[in-house]
């Protein structure tokens, strides 16, 4: 898969199983908020296909990534206007440097959706308009399941 090539990383296999199987990607209802009522579906996510992962992203004045990188030119930005190399998140807070290195998988309203390698490619949400990020599964096994973190 060119995806694997262009990475250079592992990725996990229910992640690689679902590229394979969706290669258009899909879309997926998912609703970061566990008190949420059980009928809110919460928003629709558009989970990315390998073709479109591999499409670049292009930000004026900032630079060019493919999606699936795309964080960077997100991040670097966000240092440029603001104090310090961490942002918030419901676990606390996370060094800039891991967001970056973060694989994006999908995206809504500017938002991502992404894996991080750096705690075992569990799935958080980053806010565009924040920069705050949102660990919401463990797993993306147990994103597709919908199971909450801590749930």
């Amino acid at each position: 898969m060119e995806i694997i090539k262009r990475y250079n990383k592992t990725l996990p296999s229910e992640y690689l199983t679902f590229l394979k199987d969706k290669p258009e990607g899909e879309e997926i209802a998912f609703n970061e908020y566990e008190d949420a009522e059980a009928d809110d579906e919460g928003r629709f996510w558009n989970i990315m296909g390998a073709t479109e992962l591999l499409e670049n992203l292009e930000m004026n004045d900032v630079g060019k990534a493919m999606n699936f990188e795309c964080l960077k030119l997100y991040v670097q930005v966000q240092r440029e206007f603001s104090e310090g190399d961490w942002t918030e998140s419901n676990v606390g807070n996370i060094e800039l440097t891991r967001v970056e290195s973060g694989f994006v998988i999908g995206e809504e309203n500017g938002d991502y959706l992404y894996l991080d390698p750096a705690d075992n490619f569990s799935v958080w949400i980053y806010y565009h308009d924040g920069g705050d990020v949102l660990k919401v599964a463990d797993s993306f096994k147990g994103f597709l399941g919908k199971d909450f973190l801590g749930s």
